[in-house]
């Protein structure tokens, strides 16, 4: 495995917290990045180039940070993975349902989109509802809002830690087959394939070992 993808094999459920989930997914993604063959282009952390103008105002006043991506700091990260991505998808409420969800679905969303992250959650709850008799089916609109808590709640109340690990399964097949179809249509992304695919061998490993040996209990 990629040694930046491994998740430390002493960490335990209740070490899974919003620190922990953000400072993993800023050591996953490593400093300073200029890839020819990445969309994302400049990268730090992370962060794209993109995401760092969006946010840069606040860098600036904040950090002092001199617009350089070279230059963007581990606290700068921290700083937008939680306002631009932390609240954004009420974490502080997914924490609540399972810790091992909510750092699913952040993992997969600094890599892959906040939308799309969303979407493959929502469409696993729609077929999981056994035609609407454990909650109603809702629409899919990338966003995470009072319905598809309502309806994670439901799941998770239903189906208890297995069902948690087999909804988490689903996430991650979702997630390994996304990355297929964008290398499959992209043929630049095969540079980074490998890479995704190891960072969601070690994350299932781990949800693995926290859920059948019963820690998740």
């Amino acid at each position: 495995m990629g040694a930046n993808a491994i998740i430390p094999w002493n960490v335990m459920l209740k070490d899974i917290t919003k620190e922990w989930i953000i400072n993993h997914s800023v050591n996953v993604e490593a400093g300073y990045v200029n890839n020819k063959n990445d969309l994302g282009k400049e990268t730090n952390c992370g962060i794209t180039y993109v995401t760092a103008q969006e946010w840069k105002p606040d860098l600036v006043r904040l950090f002092g940070w001199d617009g350089k991506m070279i230059n963007l700091t581990r606290e700068m990260a921290w700083y937008i993975y939680d306002k631009g991505w932390w609240q954004r998808m009420r974490c502080d409420e997914l924490m609540k349902i399972h810790p091992l969800l909510c750092q699913r679905l952040f993992n997969f969303a600094i890599n892959g989109g906040r939308v799309v992250s969303v979407k493959y959650l929502q469409r696993l709850l729609n077929v999981l509802n056994r035609q609407g008799k454990d909650y109603p089916d809702y629409s899919v609109d990338g966003g995470i809002g009072p319905n598809t808590l309502s309806q994670l709640k439901a799941f998770a109340a239903k189906r208890g830690p297995r069902g948690i690990m087999y909804l988490l399964q689903g996430l991650t097949g979702m997630h390994v087959n996304h990355y297929v179809e964008i290398s499959e249509g992209r043929v630049a992304n095969e540079e980074f394939t490998n890479g995704w695919l190891d960072r969601l061998l070690s994350s299932t490993e781990f949800y693995a070992r926290v859920l059948i040996v019963g820690e998740g209990k």
